[in-house]
C-alpha cells in the first residue's frame, strides 16, 4: 500500500512539474499561439529591480501586476473561465457590457440612457446638465449662423440606439425621471432655433415592426445593414437643405444571409465577452441583408462634406464608400483623429487647419448617437467658434493673460498643480489655459459671448490673400494625383500633410516649382507611403496600442511591429487598387499574405 502511495503521490508531483513548466515556458517563449483577447487593456511593464524600489513594496507591486498580466496560457484561462461564468450563472465577467432577455447584450452607457442614469456619469444634476446642454446650443447656432453667410450648411443626425428600438430585451431596471435626457433635449431646442436635426430613433422605431430583419444584433451594439436605410435618409435630408439631386440607393429583391464587414464585426460586444463559443439565439434573429447599389444622372451632385462622429459613422462608411456620395470627404473621429475613409487616416484633427476645413465644406454634419449626446460634440462646436471668430494672435494673447494671472496666485498653484516644481509650473499653464479657452469660449473671449450672432471675425476672413490661398488649397486637395505627391514630401521631410499642403500652396502662389511636378518611383512612393503609415499608427492610440501587444507576442520590438504592420497594410491597399501607385505598368511583389 504505501509503494502504491508512494507512485500515486510521484505521478501526481510529476505532473505538477510539467504543468507549470509548461506554463513556465509558454510565458516566456509563448510557443503555442493562443487567441488574443478582445477590448482595450493596459499591459504593464516589467520592472527593473531596484533597492529602493524594493524597500517601498513597489517593485514587488509592479511586478504582481506584470505576473498577473503576462502568466503562460492567460487567454485561454480566462476565456474558460468568462464560459463557464456565462453557461451556469448567465454572467457576462465585463463591467460596461450587460445581458438581458433572450441573449442580448448592451453596453452598460446605452442601459444608463434609456433609464435616465446617464446624465449622471457627465453632470452633478439636471439643472447643471441643462446649463451644458443650453451652451452647446447657443454654440451651435452661433456657428451655423456664420458658416451660412459662407454658403455651408450646418446640420446633425443622430444615430439611433439599439436600446431605444430593441428596449423589450433591456435588463429590467427602474427609471430615474427627475435626470434630464440629452437626445431629447437637444431634438427640442434644435426645433426651437432652426438647426437642422434629423433623429433616426424615430424612423427606426416606425420601422421595426414591418422590417423583415432585426436592425440590431443581439450580440452587437452598431447597426449593421440597417445603416444603408438609414443612410438613405440622411442623403434626401441633407438634399433638402441644399435643393440638389444627391446619388439614389436601389435595392434588389435577393437576400442573404453573408454580412458585408464580416460575422465579427456583427458580434462585437460579444467578442469583448471573451467567450470560447459563440452565443446561439433564437432563429428569429438570424442575419439577414439584401442587395443594393448607388446610382446618378445627369442632375445628380456631389458634394463636399466634413462629418465630426462615432463609430457609427464607420461602419456606415463599410457599407457606403464615401467617395461614391461625396466629392469630398472628411470624418473627423470623436473630433480627434481625420479619416478620408473607413482605413485611411489623414491625421491628428489638432494638426489640420480647421479653419480652411470649415469652410470647404457644402454640408457640415454632428453625427452622434443617443448615450453619446451627454458629451456634445466633443468639443467641435467650442472649436469652430474660435476659428471663424477668433485670431491666432488674439487667442495667444488671451492665453497668455490668464497664464501670467495664474502663475502669480498661489492658491492656484496649489490647485493646478500641486507637485510640480516652480519650474515646470509655467509648461504646466500652457496645457491648462489651452483646455479652460477651448472648453468654454465664451467665458473669455467678450466679442462671441452673448445670444446672437457674434460679429466679430478671423482676421483671416478679411483678408483677400488668404482667400486665393485657400482656392489653391482646395484644388490640391480635390485632385488625388496633387494630393499624393503632397503626402510624399510630408514623409520625406517630416511635416505634417497641413504643413506640406501649405508648403504646395506657397509655391503655387509665388510661382515655385510644385511637389506636383516631382517625378517619385513605385519603390521610393512605397516607401514613401510606408513612413506616413507608420506615422499614423503612432499617432492613434488604439492603433499603436494593437502593435505594441502584438509586438509583445512575436517578441520583438515595438518599433518593429509598426514597420511590419504598416508595410502589410501599405501593401494590401495597393493589392486591392485602393492606392494608385505612380507607374501602373509596374507590378510590386507581394511580400506580406493575408492572414
Amino acid at each position: 500500500m504505501k509503494k502504491r502511495g508512494s507512485i500515486f503521490y510521484g505521478i501526481l508531483f510529476g505532473l505538477l512539474l510539467v504543468f507549470l513548466f509548461s506554463f513556465m515556458i509558454q510565458e516566456h517563449f509563448k510557443p503555442f499561439k493562443t487567441k488574443e483577447l478582445m477590448g482595450y487593456f493596459l499591459k504593464p511593464n516589467k520592472p527593473q529591480f531596484r533597492w529602493e524600489w524594493y524597500k517601498n513594496s513597489y517593485f514587488q507591486q509592479s511586478l504582481e501586476k506584470y505576473i498577473t498580466n503576462n502568466y503562460g496560457f492567460r487567454e485561454p484561462i480566462i476565456r474558460l473561465y468568462h464560459q463557464y461564468c456565462w453557461d451556469f450563472y448567465g454572467k457576462e465577467y465585463v463591467s460596461y457590457i450587460h445581458s438581458g432577455k433572450e441573449r442580448w447584450l448592451y453596453y452598460g452607457h446605452n442601459i444608463e440612457d434609456y433609464y435616465g442614469t446617464e446624465m449622471y456619469h457627465w453632470y452633478p444634476d439636471a439643472e447643471a446638465a441643462r446649463q451644458g446642454y443650453e451652451q452647446e446650443v447657443r454654440l451651435m447656432n452661433k456657428v451655423k449662423g456664420i458658416l451660412d453667410e459662407y454658403d455651408v450648411t450646418l446640420l446633425t443626425f443622430i444615430a439611433p440606439s439599439k436600446s431605444i428600438i430593441y428596449p423589450e430585451y433591456l435588463p429590467r431596471r427602474e427609471h430615474d425621471t427627475t435626470t434630464l435626457n440629452a437626445r431629447e433635449y437637444f431634438i427640442k431646442r434644435f426645433a426651437e432655433t432652426d438647426l437642422p436635426c434629423f433623429d433616426m430613433n424615430e424612423y427606426f422605431l416606425r420601422m421595426k415592426d414591418t422590417c423583415s430583419f432585426y436592425l440590431f444584433p443581439p450580440t452587437g451594439d452598431h447597426w449593421n445593414f440597417s445603416c444603408v436605410y438609414a443612410t438613405d435618409s440622411l442623403l434626401r435630408f441633407m438634399e433638402t437643405q441644399r435643393n440638389i439631386h444627391m446619388p439614389r440607393i436601389e435595392y434588389g429583391n435577393d437576400w442573404h444571409t453573408e454580412c458585408r464587414i464580416g460575422d465579427d464585426q456583427n458580434r462585437d460586444l460579444e467578442g469583448e465577452l471573451n467567450l470560447i463559443r459563440p452565443i446561439k439565439f433564437n432563429p428569429k434573429f438570424d442575419y439577414k441583408e439584401r442587395d443594393y447599389w448607388l446610382t446618378s444622372d445627369s442632375t445628380t451632385v456631389k458634394p463636399s462634406a466634413l462629418f465630426i462622429g462615432n463609430s457609427f459613422l464607420l461602419r456606415t462608411m463599410a457599407y457606403i464608400p464615401p467617395k461614391e456620395v461625396f466629392s469630398d470627404f472628411q470624418f473627423w473621429y470623436y473630433n480627434r483623429v481625420a479619416y478620408q475613409d473607413v482605413d485611411k487616416i489623414i491625421d491628428s484633427v489638432n494638426t489640420l487647419d480647421r479653419l480652411d476645413y470649415l469652410l470647404d465644406a457644402d454640408y457640415i454634419v454632428w453625427f452622434s448617437s443617443s448615450s453619446q449626446m451627454y458629451r456634445a460634440t466633443e468639443g467641435f462646436a467650442e472649436d469652430a467658434i474660435i476659428q471663424l471668430c477668433i485670431g491666432e494672435e488674439r487667442f495667444r494673447q488671451r492665453q497668455e493673460q490668464l497664464i501670467d494671472s495664474l502663475f502669480h496666485d498661489q492658491n492656484a498653484h496649489n490647485t493646478i498643480a500641486w507637485n510640480y516644481p516652480d519650474s515646470l509650473y509655467r509648461i504646466k499653464l500652457e496645457s491648462y489655459t489651452l483646455n479652460l479657452l477651448r472648453k468654454n469660449p465664451e467665458a473669455y473671449f467678450p466679442e462671441i459671448a452673448g445670444e446672437g450672432i457674434p460679429s466679430a471675425r478671423n482676421p483671416k476672413l478679411l483678408d483677400d490673400v488668404y482667400w486665393k490661398k485657400r482656392e489653391i488649397r482646395r484644388q490640391i486637395k480635390r485632385d488625388p494625383d496633387w494630393l499624393t505627391s503632397v503626402s510624399g514630401f510630408m514623409v520625406t521631410q517630416d511635416i505634417t500633410l497641413q504643413q506640406a499642403i501649405d508648403q504646395e500652396t506657397d509655391n503655387v502662389f509665388c510661382g515655385r516649382p510644385l511637389m506636383r511636378d516631382t517625378k517619385v518611383g513605385n519603390k521610393e512612393y512605397r516607401e514613401i507611403l510606408i513612413r506616413q503609415t507608420e506615422q499614423q499608427i503612432r499617432n492613434y492610440k488604439e492603433w499603436y496600442d494593437a502593435v505594441k501587444a502584438d509586438a509583445e507576442q512575436r517578441g520583438i520590438t515595438v518599433e518593429e511591429a509598426v514597420t511590419l504592420h504598416a508595410t502589410y497594410f501599405v501593401d494590401k491597399q495597393i493589392r486591392e487598387g485602393k492606392t494608385i501607385l505612380p507607374e501602373a505598368d509596374t507590378i510590386l511583389e507581394k511580400k506580406h499574405s493575408d492572414k
